[in-house]
């Protein structure tokens, strides 16, 4: 991986570094990353409240809401924008989104499964790293021409 400066970088809302995260701030694009993050939330939100229609399709239904998760977090590490590490900033977005629907997932079961949150912490990093990546590599074939 290629070293990245450390230097403040401005987006659109003014300076985008947090004192003690540079190593992370200078790295992604805050600007998709809220974008990215935003259709994360809203893709687990139309996936969850449409669940109990899709549970009638006899292939699709029980794994309805893992399909769900895995769109929305490979949509949400899609949008890299200026990043410079595509990965982190993919799986930054996706975590990011399914941070904002968890308290929806609490307030619905009344609990968190330990278990399921770290095991889709883990998806949405993977998927959201992986759908980064790509979008990168997408990102310098388009700038190189090729």
């Amino acid at each position: 991986m290629a070293d990245v400066a450390v230097t403040p970088r401005h987006g659109r809302g003014g300076p985008t570094m947090f004192p003690g995260w540079e190593w992370f701030s200078v790295r992604v694009d805050w600007v998709h990353l809220a974008r990215g993050a935003s259709l994360c939330f809203s893709v687990l939100v139309i996936g969850g409240l449409s669940a109990p229609l899709a549970s009638r399709i006899p292939l699709i239904g029980p794994a309805w809401l893992i399909i769900t998760a895995v769109v929305a977090f490979v949509a949400a590490g899609y949008r890299i924008g200026d990043a410079a590490v595509p990965r982190l900033h993919g799986a930054a977005a996706a975590v990011a989104g399914y941070l904002l629907v968890l308290p929806l997932v609490a307030m619905a079961t009344r609990s968190l499964d330990p278990v399921q949150l770290g095991l889709t912490t883990l998806t949405a990093v993977l998927m959201g790293g992986l759908a980064g990546h790509f979008a990168g590599r997408n990102r310098a074939r388009r700038q190189s021409g090729g």
